[in-house]
């Protein structure tokens, strides 16, 4: 009796580690103010700090945090091309705010803008679509998932990017987003070109750090992506085209850490590519330290199709270190056709080759 005890308790024990379910590891201060890292653009923003329109708002408003203040903002920007935020904590509604070509936008040491809780299945907080020549200094952005109004979709983002072209965003701090923390894709069949975001931390958001559709010349570069978790894929980076219309030409990202994402700190999701027509990309990952996600970094290609061999290519993979992953490499049973892989990780380059068409 007594060992049937003792093996009842240690299967139970047994059942409940397995069963532990993904939980937030909250960033310390310290952690986010290292990675956002602001001084290093300050004598930018200083120069246009000059010349910025001050948003300004009624007085009473500045006094209730409960305000809708995205008229206010929207009229700003639609009115000066460099505008500087007020420095306090301001609410925003779903319609978001849409920043106009050749703008800066500026925010203050403690400028955040936050959105007021929305049933809708998705939004943009900042929305960049269809223009050309924009900066965003040190955006503050918290969403709306712990008081969101309702269960579907997965499309709010802090940031949304489509069909634009030089774009900028220094020092972005993004949370708890309905979807992804930043989003790349296309407008129009046209995708998003040059695009820069430097020191970025994103933290807690519910579908992807950032998801990279369809993009062309991007770097991210010296961010920090955590606690990504909610709604597949749930990772930092999301590597994913829509289709064969989206482009993924010299995507790089660089000096990247991923820490306690639910899936991978880096997903590559292909499968959208299987075409007849020939489709190359071109990703350039240099400096990914991942710990305590799930997998350091995951590939997908062509699911239950062992023959499609459309997709071709160039993955460089160099300097990584992955900790405290279930696995540091997963592969989806899948096919990822004449797709190349260079890296100095021998491990990784025979799994991957497993995986090309024979």
């Amino acid at each position: 009796m007594k060992n049937q005890t003792l093996l009842l308790i240690v299967m139970l024990i047994s059942f409940s580690v397995n069963a532990q379910t993904f939980a937030v590891k909250k960033i310390n201060t310290e952690t986010i103010t290292k990675y956002l890292n602001k001084p290093v653009f300050n004598d930018e923003y200083n120069k246009y700090v000059k010349q910025a329109y001050s948003v300004t708002v009624p007085s009473n408003m500045q006094k209730n945090t409960s305000s809708d203040y995205t008229s206010y903002i929207q009229d700003a920007l639609n009115k000066n091309d460099v505008v500087l935020l007020p420095n306090t904590v301001m609410e925003i509604n779903d319609k978001g705010l849409n920043l106009n070509s050749n703008q800066v936008l500026l925010f203050q040491p403690n400028s955040k803008l936050v959105l007021i809780p929305s049933a809708k299945k998705g939004y943009n907080m900042l929305n960049i679509e269809n223009v050309n020549n924009i900066k965003i200094f040190y955006a503050n952005l918290e969403g709306d998932r712990v008081n969101h109004l309702g269960s579907d979709g997965e499309w709010g983002f802090g940031i949304g990017i489509k069909g634009s072209d030089s774009i900028k965003i220094y020092s972005p701090y993004i949370k708890n987003t309905w979807g992804d923390g930043i989003y790349l894709g296309q407008s129009g069949n046209k995708p998003s070109t040059n695009i820069y975001i430097a020191n970025a931390v994103i933290d807690n958001v519910r579908r992807n750090g950032i998801s990279i559709i369809s993009a062309k010349n991007i770097d991210i570069l010296n961010s920090y992506i955590a606690n990504t978790n909610g709604n597949i894929p749930e990772s930092g980076i999301d590597i994913e085209p829509n289709n064969i219309a989206d482009d993924l030409d010299t995507v790089n990202i660089k000096n990247l850490t991923t820490f306690n994402n639910k899936w991978a700190g880096i997903l590559l999701v292909f499968e959208q590519y299987k075409s007849s027509q020939k489709k190359t990309v071109s990703i350039n990952i240099d400096g990914h330290t991942d710990s305590y996600s799930k997998y350091g970094i995951a590939f997908h290609g062509f699911k239950n199709d062992t023959t499609a061999s459309n997709l071709d290519g160039l993955i460089n993979l160099k300097n990584t270190r992955y900790d405290n992953n279930k696995d540091k490499f997963f592969f989806y049973k899948s096919n990822l056709s004449n797709l190349n892989l260079n890296t100095t990780d021998s491990t990784l380059k025979t799994k991957f080759n497993n995986f090309k068409l024979k």
